[in-house]
């Protein structure tokens, strides 16, 4: 009679769970598809507060587990604030884990758990947490194969599975690493094919609105980044932001492309008609972009929104990129005093894990006064105002530069300019001029001479000669300091490219 009792007991919890399993759904009801726009206008307590009353109303719909997790990326994503994180790491958790133990056998769970673990390991990456983001980015990629084999026409999977295998085409030796512990290696061809097919499929409804602006996104920035293809960035970003007056993400995706592009006056405009941030959750980051958009521009009031972001953000991250652009603000101005200021709070304030904090703490502890000209130049040249620029370079005599940064930069950025405006024969010799006066320094610009001449000699299918020069970037000057991580992956992204 016991045995009896346990079977029955058994068969009941057995039969219960999968009657629970077969309960759950993906379903974008209207209070989903409401919560998910409100993620892009940033207006996340708004999008929670939909979110729990869906879940009371259908609480086996495993869409309110999606974008209830978005709801917690975007506020940590946003603030990078480290009590916000600690206050929503327990929460989240719980979610990714529960998410993870639901039984059902559909696509969108693995698409899920694949948006979850790579939101997750983003953002252990921006804290530092190396170890475990590497762990969730191994999980994500996992769903994403099984997926691309029990659903292999899921083309929204196509989102996540394009984006790793771009970023695995040319990882960095530091995360190698992390290539290994995923045990795979990616193609930039078939990353971008990937993405294409989902861009361009005829889902356009409901969910997808809102996926394929972030595919878009993804697009662009490794088109631009990994690629050197700004203008198919630009092309592709455009017509999927011009909402980017009241939707908060459209500007912050459409600013920051235009800023990659060389569009400094677009950038300029749209971060001009950013809406407030009390419409919604902050976004400080905008305002350390209109900074920098007004400083290429050279408008006088760029250093109030650099000193709202080192206030109000309560992040790590940019911080002293956002000194060093104080420091130039200042230097503009001929106010070397104050410049020095904030050079020195450059070097104590926030850390330097990302490229422009690496780059900005060292220039910061240099604490060098750049010639006004020279710095004015730099800063047309990054707006793309490349006839401006070049006037002031031309009136600059190298001999009168008193510091090796600066005859470099000099050189450098004349033959960037003459680069961009396609006047190849004279930016030649200037390139080949850095690299054999700069190989030695510690300063970037010989390395990206090099990775410079590589593009000029793909472009012209001297393949030879753009194999030359992108292994030389990437391997021939020790002693470089600056931007070390990115000379690496565009390097190798090109000779990958060239089939080597």
């Amino acid at each position: 009679m016991r045995y009896r009792v346990l079977f029955f007991c058994v068969f009941f919890v057995l039969v219960s769970n999968a009657v629970a399993a077969s309960k759950v759904v993906f379903n974008m009801t209207d209070n989903c598809l409401k919560a998910q726009a409100l993620l892009y206008e940033l207006k996340l307590d708004d999008a929670d507060a939909l979110l729990v009353k869906e879940a009371t109303a259908n609480s086996d719909n495993i869409a309110v587990k999606w974008l209830s997790e978005s709801v917690i990326f975007l506020r940590i994503f946003t603030s990078e604030d480290q009590a916000i994180y600690t206050k929503y790491t327990k929460q989240w958790h719980k979610l990714i884990e529960d998410t993870e133990g639901l039984t059902f056998n559909n696509a969108w769970h693995r698409f899920i758990l694949s948006d979850m673990f790579i939101h997750r390991g983003l953002i252990r990456l921006k804290f530092n947490e190396t170890f475990t983001a590497g762990s969730d980015i191994k999980s994500a990629f996992k769903y994403l194969k099984e997926n691309k084999k029990m659903f292999p026409s899921f083309l929204p999977d196509n989102k996540n599975y394009g984006f790793l295998t771009c970023a695995f085409s040319s990882v960095p030796s530091k995360y190698q690493w992390l290539a290994k512990l995923i045990g795979f290696e990616g193609d930039m061809t078939t990353g971008l094919t990937e993405i294409e097919a989902y861009l361009k499929s005829d889902l356009t409804v409901k969910e997808h609105v809102w996926m394929k602006l972030e595919t878009a996104f993804i697009y662009a920035m490794v088109q631009h980044h990994l690629n050197k293809n700004s203008e198919i960035a630009w092309k592709t970003i455009e017509p999927y932001t011009r909402s980017y007056k009241t939707i908060v993400l459209e500007n912050y995706m459409r600013a920051t492309v235009a800023n990659y592009s060389g569009k400094n006056d677009e950038m300029l405009a749209v971060l001009n008609a950013k809406p407030s941030h009390f419409s919604g959750t902050p976004f400080y980051y905008m305002d350390y972009l209109l900074g920098l958009a007004k400083l290429r521009h050279q408008d006088s009031d760029a250093d109030v929104y650099f000193k709202i972001f080192t206030v109000k953000y309560k992040g790590k991250n940019y911080l002293k990129s956002a000194y060093r652009y104080l420091s130039w603000a200042c230097q503009l101005k001929n106010d070397a005093a104050t410049a020095k200021t904030y050079y020195s709070m450059g070097v104590k304030m926030g850390t330097a894990i990302i490229e422009e904090d690496k780059q900005a703490e060292r220039e910061s502890a240099e604490a060098i006064i750049w010639p006004v000209n020279i710095l004015k130049a730099r800063l047309l040249y990054d707006g793309h105002y490349l006839d401006k620029s070049l006037a002031l370079l031309n009136n600059i005599k190298e001999s009168e530069l008193a510091h090796k940064k600066f005859k470099l930069e000099l050189n450098y950025r004349k033959a960037r300019v003459l680069h961009d405006d396609n006047k190849l024969t004279e930016a030649i010799p200037l390139y080949t001029k850095v690299i054999e006066s700069g190989k030695s320094e510690s300063y970037y610009y010989a390395a990206y001479s090099a990775l410079q001449l590589g593009y000029i000699y793909e472009k012209q299918a001297k393949k030879v000669l753009a194999k030359q020069y992108f292994t030389m970037a990437k391997n021939s000057f020790p002693n470089n300091k600056e931007y070390v991580s990115s000379i690496e992956q565009k390097a190798k992204a090109a000779l990958k490219r060239l089939g080597n």
